[in-house]
This record gives C-alpha cells, sequence and structure tokens, in this order.
C-alpha cells in the first residue's frame, strides 16, 4: 500500500508500540475519517493495554455512534498540557494544528512525542513525525495499514469504523482520489468484519424529514454563473438550527451541484454558530484547494473548505466575485 511506502510509516509505527500512552486527537467539525481513523487506532490502544485518550473539539455526530467506544469520547476545546506530558500525541486526519484543539502549541511542547497521520496535501507538518500520504484517499487507508503492519489484527467493529472513513472520505470510490490502494484497503476491512450494507445504513440512511426540507430548500437557491461552470446554493444559521441539523446532517450536500451538467466548480456557504462555513467541489481544470486557500481555508485537489469572518450577505458576495475571477483569469491546476 502507498502509507507503507512512505519512509515515516515504520517510525510512526515504532512510536505507537514504544509508548503506553496515547492522547488522539480529531479535528473539528469531526466527519468520518477523522472519527472513524481515530476510533480504530483508539481501539487498538485499548486492546494493547495502553493509557488512550481521544479527543475532539466538536462533539460527535449521532450518525458515527456506532463506532467502537463512541461514548469515551472527550469533547474539549483544549486540553490540560500535563495530561499530555507523558504521552504520544497522535493527530489523525488534521492538516493544520489549527482545525484541533486551541492549545495544540502548547500541547505540542509538552507531550512526550507527537505523530501527524495524514492524507491533505497541504498538511503544515506541525509534529515532531508527520505521515502525510496525499495519495491516499482517506486517512483510513493510513490507519489501516498502519494497524495491519502492528500485528494484532483488526477487529470487526475497527474494520467498521476505518471501512466508513473510508467511503465517506472517497464518495465510495466515486471520487478521483480512489485508487488500486483504496481497494486494497477496502479488501483488508471486509476480510476483517466490515459489512457495507450495514455501514451504508446507518451513514445514509439516517435524514429526518427536517434535513430533507433543508436540503431542499439548498437546492431551490441553486445559481448558476461564469458561464455555467459554477454553482452555488447557501443556508442561513437559523434555517440550519431549525432542522436541528449537526455538522454531518449537510455532508455530500453539496455534491449535488456537482451533478449539473458543465459545472466544474460548485460552492455552499453556510452559517453556523456565528461563522460562514464555506465548502468547495472541483472538477479538472480547477483546484477547490486554490480557490479555498483565497479565503484563508484549505484541503483536497478537489474538495476544500474555509471559514470566512463577516457578515453573511457580504460574505457570500465575496464568494460568489472570487470564484467567477477564478474560473476566469486565476490559476488552474491539472489533477
Amino acid at each position: 500500500m502507498t502509507a507503507e511506502k512512505n519512509g515515516l510509516f515504520d517510525e510512526v509505527l515504532k512510536k505507537l508500540k514504544r509508548h503506553d500512552s496515547w492522547v488522539i486527537l480529531c479535528h473539528e467539525n469531526p466527519d468520518g475519517d477523522t472519527l472513524g481513523s481515530a476510533f480504530a487506532l483508539y481501539s487498538l490502544g485499548k486492546r494493547e493495554g495502553k493509557s488512550v485518550m481521544i479527543v475532539c473539539p466538536d462533539s460527535l455526530p449521532d450518525t458515527f455512534s456506532f463506532f467502537p467506544h463512541a461514548a469515551e469520547l472527550r469533547v474539549t476545546k483544549s486540553l490540560p498540557a500535563g495530561e499530555v506530558r507523558n504521552a504520544l500525541l497522535a493527530a489523525v486526519d488534521i492538516s493544520t494544528e489549527k482545525r484541533t484543539l486551541a492549545n495544540m502549541p502548547e500541547l505540542l511542547s509538552a507531550c512526550a512525542d507527537s505523530v501527524n497521520i495524514d492524507h491533505h496535501g497541504d498538511n503544515t507538518m506541525f509534529s515532531a513525525t508527520n505521515l502525510v500520504v496525499p495519495r491516499a484517499s482517506a486517512t483510513a487507508e493510513i490507519i489501516t495499514a498502519l494497524l495491519s503492519a502492528y500485528g494484532k489484527g483488526i477487529t470487526e467493529g475497527e474494520a467498521s469504523a476505518l471501512y466508513t472513513a473510508l467511503v465517506t472520505d472517497n464518495g465510495n470510490f466515486r471520487y478521483n482520489s480512489t485508487s488500486v490502494d483504496s481497494h486494497g484497503c477496502a479488501q483488508l476491512l471486509l476480510e476483517a468484519g466490515a459489512k457495507p450494507t450495514e455501514i451504508d445504513d446507518r451513514i445514509n440512511e439516517n435524514m429526518t424529514d427536517k434535513i430533507l426540507r433543508l436540503w431542499g430548500l439548498a437546492l431551490s437557491r441553486t445559481e448558476l454563473f461564469a458561464g455555467g461552470k459554477c454553482a452555488l446554493f447557501w443556508l442561513r444559521g437559523f434555517e440550519i438550527d431549525g432542522a436541528d441539523a449537526d455538522s454531518n446532517a449537510l455532508d455530500g450536500l453539496i455534491n449535488m451541484l456537482m451533478r449539473i451538467k458543465g459545472v466544474k466548480v460548485a460552492l455552499f456557504l453556510a452559517e453556523k454558530n456565528g461563522n460562514n462555513k464555506l465548502s468547495v467541489r472541483s472538477r479538472a481544470p480547477y483546484s477547490a484547494r486554490d480557490l479555498a486557500a483565497r479565503f484563508g481555508g484549505g484541503g483536497h485537489q478537489n474538495a476544500a473548505g474555509a471559514k470566512i469572518s463577516g457578515g453573511f450577505e457580504d460574505t457570500l458576495a465575496s464568494v460568489k466575485k472570487e470564484a467567477e475571477k477564478y474560473v476566469a483569469f486565476g490559476n488552474t491546476s491539472a489533477q
């Protein structure tokens, strides 16, 4: 697998085996990849008799409540430095220290050691050892390889969490990040007991009528511009709150815009908790990451995002203007 060919793979594996205490970190607004990968690693630590902690700045979406030890997630914006003093700090699927605990710089200085396990091409390499594999379609590919190499096998629960992480990040093998290694990873997880039908039911067959209507509201606002190459829709905070939507409820919504014939760049602006969250998707020759970077964000070549401060209406106008400018005049990137 691609992850095992990275020169830092063995170093991360040795650190996991050497340290008796792990503090595993997920990113804010957690998705299936950061959670599924982190919980699988956490489960391995529990099986090995390690002192393990799994921490996230935001709560666990109910969709992922079937992950092993899900009830043990510690939700906090910061962690006392003393709690990591003798631990290996493991950041999972986190491209920059700004996307996890608020006092991450302090924790990195205080911990016994640190590893960064990720697949984002714009990772800032903030840990002592940075195992970053941009070719992987999900961080789950890397964690699966680590668990396999660790030599203690993969339990059915861990396989289910990792398979969920894999398919939620590569669009059920539809995105162009999908590779031979992605399918090889899936094979390992299926052999370990992951059940695709049950997992799909849990993550995709759980939409409430309120969420369905919320999706419909966003879709009704679809606007095409830049000669039909760009599509945009949006939701206000009170609309999202009124539908009792958590961060996971809107996952996949933006992909509906990419189904429109001729659309190369899709944009979704959502107002949530006083922030304007921009999601971007793209097809060649355009880069979602490059466009998101214009608003201080980042991500993958074809899937990225950003948080944008300011009033919602002004932000919406700015996003549209910048996207139109990018498509017309900006630098483009090949896949």
